[in-house]
């Protein structure tokens, strides 16, 4: 067994009374620790649901797209339409793109926002 010496005298010290003595010491870091990994925790479920949720969005309106254009398209080509309306519908097709473009740009920031955490 160790031996301590505390205002001259000498005092058995034990591992686990090291042990508890380090862990008093630092308590206060250990507690701040801890609450920073449940902090960060709790950030990272609340992103990935955000990010989730986002991308169940996307898969819906990528789907929408997909239906409205093929829809649009074979308006455009029917035989039956004259040629004001395939060009409105062409227009359409175009304004389209430029919507789900634009939503894509929007997802590619929050991607890399939420990358940041």
């Amino acid at each position: 067994m160790d031996k301590k010496i505390v205002k001259g005298e000498m005092q058995p010290v034990s591992p686990k009374l090291v042990i508890v003595q380090g862990i008093v010491q630092n308590l206060p870091e250990i507690l701040g620790t801890i609450k920073e990994i449940y902090v960060l925790n709790k950030k990272e479920q609340l992103f990935g649901r955000v990010l989730q949720s986002r991308l169940d969005e996307l898969n819906i309106n990528k789907e929408n797209f997909k239906v409205l254009v093929e829809g649009l398209t074979e308006l455009s080509k029917s035989e039956n339409t004259d040629n004001e309306t395939k060009v409105f519908y062409r227009d359409m097709i175009k304004a389209l793109f430029e919507i789900f473009t634009t939503n894509m740009r929007s997802s590619q920031e929050i991607s890399t926002y939420l990358k940041e955490f």
